[in-house]
């Protein structure tokens, strides 16, 4: 399953969701996608919609809560923290790596990395509890009333939501400019140290189309 969010600039405001195929065939014209929400980014006029009051999985676009709740602690993105692998969670990143929590979010955002996004949910105060119950209390504030999170990855189905409550989602998320440029960088080199030679890491967007200036916040996401 595919799922995407993307804001385009002076357009309209998307939010797609489905549980089969996303895509816009241009020859056909027409949006192939289960659950869709389209709106206009001034007015709030609903364009287009498709079962956007139906509840389904919503994989990384978790990864944007995750990110807003750990911006609303006021965290220090340059604090160093140590990486550490959990089972399961796949990363590029290696064991032990002592990386910033900015570099944390940007990956975890642009390359929605899932062990980028444990860690930040573990080093938030109290712990990754904590994290996943200010994930959902902030989704309550938001009026998301059709919303669950269980982990700050999306991996696991019981992350749920609406394309109407995910437009919510977006309309927040819009307002940190953290979220707005991470979530919209092509790529970044993540410098691995090492005795003999200077190493990176090269890690990219997961949505290519925010090579072009039209894209102003984004997040994909995918359920096998």
């Amino acid at each position: 399953m595919d799922l995407s969010i993307k804001l385009l600039k002076n357009v309209i405001k998307a939010v797609v969701i489905s549980l089969v195929f996303i895509s816009i065939a241009s020859a056909q014209n027409k949006i192939l996608a289960t659950n869709y929400l389209v709106q206009d980014i001034d007015t709030g006029e609903i364009i287009a919609e498709k079962n956007s009051l139906e509840i389904r999985s919503i994989a990384s676009i978790t990864k944007l809560m995750t990110a807003i709740v750990v911006l609303d602690a006021n965290q220090d993105l340059d604090e160093i923290i140590k990486f550490k692998r959990d089972p399961g969670i796949k990363s590029k990143l290696p064991n032990g790596l002592a990386i910033s929590r900015r570099h944390l979010m940007l990956l975890t955002l642009m390359s929605s990395d899932n062990g980028a996004a444990k860690t930040l949910a573990k080093h938030y105060p109290g712990g990754e509890y904590y994290a996943i119950k200010a994930m959902n209390d902030k989704a309550l504030s938001l009026g998301m009333l059709n919303s669950n999170f269980t982990d700050p990855t999306g991996l696991y189905n019981d992350n749920t939501s609406t394309a109407t409550d995910l437009v919510k989602l977006v309309n927040h998320a819009f307002l940190y400019p953290d979220i707005r440029n991470f979530s919209t960088q092509y790529a970044e080199k993540i410098k691995i140290p090492s005795k003999k030679k200077t190493q990176y890491i090269n890690f990219k967007t997961t949505n290519y189309l925010v090579s072009t200036d039209s894209i102003l916040l984004s997040k994909t996401g995918w359920i096998t």
